[in-house]
């Protein structure tokens, strides 16, 4: 099990890397990354991605600052990583921390620059000793991939991340439970974070059946995932449709899941569409995002319409979503449902790329390979794969090992080309079997022509 998980404001990036080094170097495990920017959404670890993170790291550190605090998710993550026990805090400028959220003794790091035997460092792994019980990992950072699922299965992954508090808020999502119910849910939610399934799914079917529908939707997590109980799709969507009953956008974006995979013996694209307009009219971007896709491609309509999938994405977009850009992004490109316009295609996929969609990180480095709309700059295309392969995304590893072949934007290296293809072909991607072939062949050659000298 990973130590650590940090998260923090995309704007404290350089802070979060520097803390993360530290811990490395002192022999903690830190699990990949988490900015504030849903990077799970790509099929990363999500960052982006508090929620799916809890079931695994021991503890999450929040860094505060300015920028935090005006971020919704690094908020949203902190209070679910509270109501798992697993939150520790970390000042790192002179913001003034939500009372709600201030946890312990709370260490300092405004101007610190990697000194691990500063005051302010020891206090906070004393206090990471105490939430892990001085137990560490191997000393190196290990970035974990999800599952890898369809470009819908995603938005579950992301949901864990957003989920407490768009149930929390009981009015916003259509819930009408009284305190017997709120309180019935935080004693299953926290229960659910620490792994105790079978307390979790007495507390959570005690707040479902008082009228909250977000106990609906864990309760159904539990189902789909096998999570302390024998996994069950059928029962996990009769969970979700109870919850989506109360009003609730999570359950409803789960039965659009479990109806959209056919996890939920019916697979009707129909019904999955309609569970994803209700999330998305009840304020859930992945449902917007949800509904958008199936716009696009047609499914669960008698034809494709991606006009209105444009209209959908826009919405998600709005919320931030940042999968939701990358595919605004797409439709400027190929001029599908607005017209083809490569100057905003560009723009959309940086916002996304920016807000961590692999996807778009993969979309933009390649323009910049190929020169296509930008001016031709490989080392900014090596950047760019780079942060997609960060977050395990099959044609970014393939791209990076393309790159490393030719030496274009970085020194010619075959061996670590072959490395990137071979990770890739792990992941699926087809094209880069024959280039993993060929790279082989490259260093069997040149393995030879040495042995003749």
């Amino acid at each position: 099990m990973p130590d650590i998980l940090i998260s923090y404001a995309r704007e404290d990036e350089v802070a979060a890397a520097r803390l993360r080094d530290a811990l490395v170097g002192q022999g903690w495990e830190v699990w990949g990354d988490a900015g504030d920017d849903d990077r799970a959404t790509e099929g990363s670890q999500p960052g982006t991605a508090i929620g799916d993170a809890l079931n695994v790291v021991k503890c999450v550190v929040v860094l505060w600052s300015s920028a935090a605090i005006g971020s919704k998710a690094v908020r949203l993550g902190a209070r679910v990583a509270r109501l798992a026990g697993k939150l520790v805090a970390v000042r790192i400028d002179g913001a003034d921390i939500p009372s709600e959220l201030r946890e312990g003794r709370l260490a300092n790091l405004s101007g610190w620059r990697g000194d691990v035997v500063h005051p302010e460092f020891r206090k906070l792994t004393q206090a990471l000793e105490e939430r892990t019980r001085g137990r560490r990992g191997a000393g190196a950072v290990r970035a974990r991939g999800l599952r890898r699922w369809g470009p819908r299965a995603i938005a579950s992954a992301v949901l864990l991340a957003t989920g407490f508090a768009l149930g929390w808020g009981d009015a916003r999502v259509g819930d009408t439970a009284g305190s017997g119910a709120h309180e019935a849910l935080e004693r299953g939610l926290k229960e659910f974070f620490e792994g105790k399934y079978v307390e979790a799914q007495a507390d959570l079917t005690s707040a479902l059946r008082a009228g909250n529908g977000t106990a609906g939707y864990y309760l159904a997590r539990m189902y789909r995932d096998g999570l302390g109980v024998h996994r069950d799709p059928v029962r996990a969507l009769a969970w979700a449709e109870e919850g989506a009953a109360h009003g609730n956008a999570l359950a409803q974006n789960m039965v659009g899941l479990l109806e959209d995979t056919g996890h939920g013996a019916r697979g009707d694209d129909k019904a999955a569409l309609a569970s994803y307009l209700e999330a998305a009219d009840a304020g859930l971007s992945w449902g917007a995002f949800n509904a958008g896709y199936f716009y696009e491609s047609g499914r669960g309509l008698a034809q494709p319409d991606a006009a209105k999938a444009f209209e959908y994405y826009r919405r998600a977009a709005d919320d931030g979503n940042a999968a939701a850009g990358n595919a605004i992004g797409d439709l400027y490109r190929t001029g599908r449902g607005v017209p083809q316009d490569p100057d905003r295609a560009i723009q959309w996929y940086r916002w996304a790329s920016d807000r961590g969609s692999a996807a778009a990180s993969l979309s933009l480095g390649y323009l910049y390979a190929n020169g296509q709309g930008l001016t031709q700059d490989d080392a900014k295309a090596v950047e760019l794969y780079r942060r997609a392969a960060r977050q395990h995304l099959p044609g970014a590893l393939n791209n990076l090992g393309y790159m490393f072949e030719y030496a274009r934007g970085v020194p010619l290296d075959l061996d670590r080309a072959a490395s990137y293809y071979r990770r890739a072909v792990e992941r699926g991607d087809k094209a880069a079997m024959s280039n993993l072939g060929r790279v082989l062949d490259k260093i069997k050659a040149k393995a030879g022509a040495s042995a003749r000298r």
